[in-house]
């Protein structure tokens, strides 16, 4: 959506939000940074371009970064912000941090955060603090989000073009909720079917016989099937958090596969501009 630096940081940042003990897809989970050992996890799992090397890590560090998570917490369940509050402490944040140019990992110029230290905490927090800064500039804040599943408190960075993003990685919140409108469709049909004089009175047959018939006769109401119009407005308008989690899917594939395309071109055209030379 943005650099690719910035997309990355702001990935890493919403995982070290969700390191914090909290509920993930309706299950409880422990603070996974207790230790310097679960610390080096959580840098290892980073892109080396990030260039927040697991070596750095020790207690110091840690009571520090466990700091800088708590924060980015707090500016993260402002969102969207609307207020001075948290964008004091992003403030706070980038204190001491500078900017310079530089070229990107993808070869690019832009500007660089410069931290305050090359302690492993400043290191973090010039990047993470410089990345929400292009969101809050931007008006973009609204992309940092909670899940929407329930039973579910991590964090999300919706990093889509149409902002489709409502759900995690963790577990299947997405699925869950796909299950659950699916019910609470088939229950409003068959409410409207049971609710319809027809339902209840069939020509040529009495109430009261369909009152003293046994259960086990009756049959299952059927479903009515949406026509192909109802369909194509269900996926291009979705009204269902269903309906938003399949779109969001189908959007977040062709956003990946545009991407693609366009490094693929950007490739191409710089080897085509490096041959005429």
């Amino acid at each position: 959506m943005f650099d690719v630096d910035t997309d990355r940081t702001l990935v890493a940042a919403a995982d070290l939000v969700n390191t914090s003990a909290g509920l993930r897809s309706a299950t409880p989970g422990l603070d996974q940074l207790t230790t310097v050992t679960q610390l080096k996890e959580y840098l290892s799992a980073r892109a080396p371009d990030m260039r927040w090397p697991p070596s750095g890590a020790d207690r110091a560090q840690l009571e520090k970064v466990q700091d800088l998570r708590e924060k980015v917490q707090r500016i993260w369940s402002a969102a969207p912000i609307e207020s001075d509050a948290p964008v004091r402490v992003l403030n706070e944040l980038l204190h001491g941090v500078g900017l310079r140019v530089a070229r990107g990992s993808d070869g690019d110029y832009r500007a660089e955060p410069v931290p305050a230290s090359k302690d492993l905490a400043d290191v973090m927090t010039a990047s993470v603090a410089t990345a929400i800064q292009h969101l809050v500039v931007r008006d973009e804040t609204a992309r940092m989000r909670t899940c929407k599943g329930e039973g579910c408190d991590a964090v999300i960075i919706d990093l889509t073009r149409n902002r489709s993003r409502l759900f995690c990685d963790f577990g299947n919140c997405a699925n869950r909720a796909h299950v659950r409108a699916y019910r609470a469709r088939q229950a409003a049909q068959r409410r409207t079917f049971s609710s319809a004089p027809e339902a209840h009175v069939a020509a040529g047959t009495s109430t009261r016989h369909h009152m003293d018939a046994p259960t086990d006769t009756l049959e299952s109401p059927r479903l009515v099937k949406p026509s192909a119009a109802e369909k194509a407005a269900q996926i291009e308008v979705p009204t269902s958090q269903s309906a938003v989690a399949a779109k969001e899917f189908r959007d977040r594939m062709r956003d990946e596969l545009m991407e693609k395309r366009q490094k693929k071109s950007a490739k191409k055209l710089k080897k085509e501009k490096k041959a005429k030379k």
